[in-house]
């Protein structure tokens, strides 16, 4: 009789292992990029830079290339030489220049910055020193980085592809190209790089402002709860930014759920839980069903309570 039992308890363990019950989401799903297509990026990248070594860039694409460096000095006060908008007004006119004669000589200049960039972080990471050749090709990154909360002191949170999506979204915003589809990253670049966004959030800068300046005033327990509850829902709001950036995107991220994740982690419930709806409609089986049942029932719990 006992040994009959046996597996009524099994079955009755894992019954309450897998019951849908209330839980709190303490993560939201990640971006999972193919390696073999970031490799494929890389590849097309260090093909590119090295024909811009081997021949040399027309002179208009060179002049291009050195406005862009002494922009990111001039940005930094290394070399206060020009105002930034001057530099930048002429940056616009070398690249209508260029864009004259079609993309790819403007993608062989990035590329070679990209290349020059990538060395100088990773060798920054390993003496803590800003060399001036990351300044020249990057201006302020490891200011921001650090502001960012993306830098512990001993490494970038960011991978490989990562910094590469990044620098290729700051090159494109300077020179004014960030529309244009042959220079925007791949979209598994995006994703390792809305990976590092989704995995280290942050509240917007005039967010940050905020609760530094409540959390000077904090004089006690309640006050200090308060202040936290507004630093947890200024970086979730910045999480769904991005996430909805991604889901634009990438049509594979799933954005409805992680959405309510976000929303339940900021106590919109209401939202979390039409969210959370919206995905098991449409995604009635799966890897995520099992949690989307979880944090529903805590969003529709909580929105009651509230």
């Amino acid at each position: 009789m006992w040994l009959a039992l046996v597996p009524i308890g099994v079955a009755i363990t894992l019954g309450l292992l897998l019951f849908p019950r209330q839980a709190l989401p303490d993560a939201v799903p990640l971006p999972m990029p193919d390696p073999t297509g970031l490799a494929r990026a890389a590849a097309v990248d260090h093909d590119l830079a090295e024909k811009a070594r081997r021949e040399s860039l027309p002179a208009n694409i060179r002049a291009l290339g050195s406005a862009l460096r002494e922009l990111h000095r001039v940005e930094v006060g290394a070399e206060p030489t020009r105002s930034v908008a001057q530099m930048r007004q002429a940056i616009d006119s070398l690249t209508a220049e260029a864009l004259v004669g079609g993309d790819e000589t403007l993608l062989r200049l990035r590329a070679v910055q990209l290349e020059s960039f990538l060395a100088e972080a990773r060798r920054f990471e390993a003496t803590r020193t800003q060399s001036a050749e990351l300044v020249s090709v990057a201006g302020g990154f490891v200011h921001s980085m650090q502001s960012e909360g993306w830098y512990d002191g001993r490494s970038f949170e960011a991978s490989d592809a990562a910094l590469r999506a990044m620098f290729k979204e700051m090159w494109n915003a300077v020179v004014g190209l960030d529309k244009r589809e042959s220079f925007r990253p791949s979209l598994d670049e995006e994703r390792a790089l809305y990976a590092l966004y989704l995995a280290h959030p942050h509240a917007a800068p005039a967010m940050r402002d905020a609760v530094a300046a409540a959390r000077r005033g904090a004089r006690d327990a309640r006050t200090c709860e308060a202040v936290a509850v507004l630093q947890r829902t200024a970086v979730e709001t910045w999480r769904i930014e991005r996430i909805s950036r991604l889901a634009a995107i990438d049509p594979q991220y799933p954005a409805a759920y992680a959405r309510g994740i976000a929303n339940l982690r900021r106590g919109e419930y209401a939202r979390a839980a039409d969210d959370l709806s919206a995905w098991l409609r449409d995604h009635p089986d799966g890897p995520l069903t099992l949690r989307a049942h979880n944090y529903l029932r805590a969003a529709v719990a909580a929105s009651r309570v509230q």
